[in-house]
Parts: C-alpha cells; sequence; structure tokens
C-alpha cells in the first residue's frame, strides 16, 4: 500500500492540505480541535513523515515560482504563456498554494530572480520553462537546492518534468504545406538559445532533404511582432523568396503577415503562412492563419501537479504532454501553386 500523503489525509478530514501541514508539523494555524481530528485520520491512514517531504514543509512559502525571461511585450500577447499561468493556477489552488509570476529581460536576470525568492523563503519552488541549450538555470537551482519542474524537456538533475514533441509538431506543419505543393519553406524564430527553437529547426532540415524541399532558416531579433515584420521583409525581398513561411509563434506570424500583405504578396495563394502556435489571433487574422494547436492549460496543469507531488515528498516522475494538432486554415492552401502528385 502506497504511502498516505498530506493530501490524501486532507481529504479523509475534510480540511486543506495546509491544515494538514500545519497540525503534523506542529504549527499554529489550526484550532485545537481540528489539529487532534487530522492527527487521528493520520494516524488511522498509517501516516509516517517522510524525510524529504518533512524537510520541505518546515518554513513553507505557500508560494510557486514562475519567472519568464521574455519581452513584456511579447509575453502579454502570446496565449501560450497567458494559457500556461491559468491551467497552472488551477492545480496549485486545489493544494493552497499561490503563484509569483516574474518578468525579467534575460537568463541572468532569471537565475538572480531564483536565488533572491529562494533565500528569502518567498517560494517552495519553481516551475522553469524555455529549456535552452548549455542551460545555466538548472545547476544554480540543483545547487540552491529548489525543487523545480522542467517544462519542455527531461531534466537533466533527475527533477520532474513535462516533455513536449517539437519534431513531431514541424512534422505536421512540413507534411501539410508539401501536400499543398511548396516547395521552399522559410522558418522564422528568434536569436535565442532555446532548445525548442533547435529541435524544429532540425526537423525542418532533416524533413527539407526527405521531401526534396528548400529550406531557409531566418532569426528574428526577439519574440515580437516587429521582429517577425523584419525578418519577413527581408525574406521577401530577396532573391529566392520562400512560398511558404513558418512562424514560432503568433505574435511572430502577426507582424509577417501584416509587412507580407504590405509587400503585396498574395497570402494563401502563392504565400502559405503556418504559426508554430495558435490562438485567437490566428481565426482573427485576414486569411486566417494555419497554426499548431495544443493546450498550454494542460502543460501548466501537469507541471504544478508534478511540482506538488515533490513538494508532498513524492518520487520525481516525467509526463508526456498531450500531442498537439493542425489546424489548416486559409493562409496555407497555395491555391496559385501546383500541388505535388
Amino acid at each position: 500500500m502506497e504511502r498516505p500523503t498530506i493530501r490524501d489525509i486532507a481529504n479523509v478530514a475534510g480540511v486543506s492540505p495546509s491544515a494538514v501541514s500545519f497540525a503534523l508539523n506542529d504549527r499554529p494555524g489550526v484550532s485545537d480541535s481540528t489539529r487532534q481530528r487530522i492527527l487521528a485520520v493520520a494516524n488511522e491512514m498509517g501516516w509516517t513523515p517522510n524525510a524529504a517531504a518533512r524537510a520541505l514543509s518546515v518554513s513553507r512559502a505557500g508560494t510557486v515560482g514562475l519567472v519568464l525571461a521574455r519581452p513584456s511585450q511579447s509575453v502579454a500577447a502570446e496565449r501560450f504563456f497567458f494559457e500556461l499561468i491559468i491551467g497552472m493556477q488551477a492545480t496549485l489552488a486545489t493544494a493552497d498554494l499561490a503563484l509569483l509570476f516574474q518578468i525579467v529581460d534575460d537568463v541572468d536576470q532569471e537565475v538572480a530572480a531564483y536565488r533572491s525568492l529562494w533565500r528569502q523563503h518567498r517560494v517552495d519552488g519553481a516551475v522553469v520553462v524555455d529549456p535552452r541549450q548549455h542551460d545555466p538555470r538548472l545547476p544554480v537551482l540543483a545547487q540552491i537546492g529548489m525543487p523545480y519542474v522542467l517544462v519542455g524537456e527531461e531534466d537533466p538533475n533527475g527533477m520532474p518534468s513535462v516533455t513536449g514533441d517539437e519534431e513531431g509538431m514541424m512534422a505536421l506543419v512540413v507534411n501539410h504545406l508539401a501536400s499543398r505543393g511548396a516547395r521552399r519553406l522559410a522558418y522564422v524564430s528568434a536569436r535565442t538559445s532555446l532548445l525548442h527553437t533547435e529541435r524544429r529547426s532540425q526537423a525542418l532540415t532533416r524533413m527539407g532533404r526527405e521531401h526534396d524541399l528548400e529550406v531557409m532558416l531566418s532569426s528574428a531579433v526577439d519574440y515580437t511582432e516587429r521582429s517577425g515584420a523584419q525578418a519577413t521583409a527581408e525574406l521577401l525581398s530577396g532573391n529566392r523568396q520562400p512560398d511558404s513561411i513558418i512562424y514560432d509563434n503568433e505574435v511572430l506570424a502577426l507582424g509577417g503577415v501584416t509587412v507580407a500583405r504590405e509587400l503585396g504578396a498574395r497570402l494563401g495563394e502563392d504565400l502559405a503562412v503556418v504559426s508554430m502556435e495558435d490562438s485567437p489571433l490566428c481565426r482573427l487574422l485576414t486569411p486566417a492563419v494555419s497554426a499548431v494547436h495544443r493546450e498550454p492549460a494542460v502543460l501548466g496543469s501537469l507541471a504544478a501537479q508534478l511540482l506538488v507531488e515533490r513538494l508532498d515528498g513524492r518520487p520525481a516522475r516525467s509526463v508526456q504532454a498531450p500531442t498537439p494538432e493542425l489546424v489548416a486554415r486559409a493562409s496555407s492552401t497555395l491555391s496559385r501553386l501546383p500541388v505535388r502528385a
């Protein structure tokens, strides 16, 4: 029989997990009668303190951190992070945990934020997003002993993680465009060390060879609408113009669609546009933009659940994010190109 957790005891006793934590650790915050009821339930369920969980339960902050090293204007416009936060918050609330959200300019500031939050006992752990090549954040988190969940990749330190399938996402897009007759594909991403960008680029390059497609990689300055516009203008002003442009997210796609139309491109006819992230924005543009659709709220909920488990002293585990789907819209029809057999 598995060792009962604080949440199991809370469910049986009809109280919150934090009340159980207060009672089991002999801390103020619950009445004597409630404390005695919780202790009786815990005894009946065969609860014994886990050393790791007990160490984590001392001086709990009751808060989980999420720090994003992204331009604030980009974060504000991206559906992904908004829904990720909603999913996290919903799951954390069931464990009586709050979410502390912070936006910083770069990874160095993100690392400094983790150190400060942990030193000041303001968080019990963190959800870490945007895995990077030679990620400098993970060794620091391991060094200071902060529990965390990594979203996007398997964690090298053995902490919980929610893994994705960037190669599979790109395959959805390439197969769709190839079936519409595309021959020259450009991929616009930000100039960063993000692993998801590297994996998507590698998958596109490999599939380009398999489908006999020309691949063009374009690095925008960042994930803003302005950067998407600049990268698109350069692509469409060159000697070899793409017949399809894949954008890393919908914000880059918005900038790209706007400037492409200004330059006279016939979107959906001789120029296809696809976003690797879906949002209402993609449906509202003219023409509506094809996009890879996934559920960031589910990712956030999974990440929060894994972190709650870790804070309760349960073993770290990795889960695979749900498989996304391609939503084909008018922007990738390529009606003026001959469709390959």
